[in-house]
């Protein structure tokens, strides 16, 4: 990986645990390399630096006692928020503490995420498009770890010219052809809209039939689709890239979806969306895992494009002016 994106990085949100994994009050996550402890009730949540000052044992294997992370080794307790050692169960009564602490960042919890930083943020926590409100059903998937690049993976995600080979079970013989598209741009977020049908219903009820497709990215890896059905409701599906090793090319894949009260009024089922979502990422992650180079390239030169390609390359160009933009940051 690039030094810039490396450092880049550092400074931007990514998501490091599901609430639902905080098993015993404490998970475990990664960001480049940095491994981390998550700890907390759901409510207050602390992301700290992975390992004990004492022994070095892996803190993901503690649990929470009244709020404070309890080392499995020793028993060292650490409190929440600031990290700070409140407790060595070895030492006698009245005897002092070492000045130990472990080093905490950032953290916020969203959409049944867990999101943390390594370093001062450079751009706001990304947030689903406006529409996604407190009167939908949101629920988080269970996390993928991938050998793949985070923009190969959130490329994929938009990429509509692969539906009908990748998952024809689970898409049917959708159209193989890409209309055309505009891509709409708000700073460091992405849109554009499409329509997805089947090839088998005749044209005069295509658009009956015919579900609206409504891609939305804020950089570098929040990605999401709503789309609305033609007999009433929306449902979401969302996905977010974190980055676990430092060279960038094993990445932990998140992922939410979401209904509608229209949808839940028409007898959908959230767990009928995570159970069919589950499937169709499923079906990407031998595509994903199997490309070279494992990233996807900045030179747009390096490969070929079509205009089914036009998001990819967007994405790219303004990926690339974002690293130009936190270099020039003062």
């Amino acid at each position: 990986m690039d030094p810039v994106e490396y450092e880049m990085l550092r400074h931007m949100w990514f998501p490091v645990a599901r609430v639902a994994d905080l098993k015993d009050g404490v998970a475990g996550g990664a960001i480049l390399g940095e491994e981390l402890v998550v700890y907390g009730d759901g409510r207050n949540v602390t992301v700290a630096e992975g390992f004990c000052p004492h022994r070095g044992v892996a803190l993901r294997l503690g649990r929470t006692r009244d709020g404070a992370l309890e080392c499995p080794y020793h028993g060292w307790l650490f409190a929440g928020g600031s990290g700070r050692c409140t407790r060595v169960p070895s030492l006698p009564p009245g005897k002092s503490r070492p000045h130990a602490a472990l080093r905490t960042y950032p953290a916020r919890t969203a959409y049944g995420l867990v999101w943390s930083c390594l370093a001062e943020p450079f751009l706001p926590a990304p947030v689903l498009p406006t529409g996604i409100d407190d009167t939908w059903q949101l629920a988080a998937g269970e996390p993928y770890t991938l050998d793949c690049g985070m923009r190969q993976l959130t490329e994929n995600f938009r990429d509509k010219a692969h539906f009908p080979f990748v998952h024809a079970d689970t898409m049917g013989d959708v159209s193989q052809v890409v209309d055309a598209y505009r891509i709409n741009r708000d700073g460091w977020q992405l849109g554009w809209s499409s329509s997805l049908g089947s090839e088998s219903v005749p044209d005069e009820f295509a658009a009956e039939f015919s579900h609206r497709l409504d891609y939305h990215i804020t950089l570098p890896m929040f990605a999401s689709i709503r789309v609305s059905s033609p007999s009433g409701g929306r449902r979401l599906v969302a996905q977010m890239a974190t980055p676990l090793t430092a060279d960038g090319l094993r990445v932990r894949q998140f992922w939410l979806v979401g209904v509608d009260a229209a949808a839940t009024a028409g007898g959908a089922e959230l767990a009928d969306v995570l159970a069919y979502e589950r499937q169709v990422f499923e079906e990407d992650h031998p595509m994903v895992e199997n490309q070279r180079p494992a990233e996807a390239p900045l030179d747009l030169h390096s490969q070929v494009h079509t205009a089914a390609d036009k998001f990819s390359i967007t994405f790219r160009r303004v990926y690339g002016e974002l690293l130009e933009s936190f270099k020039g940051r003062s």
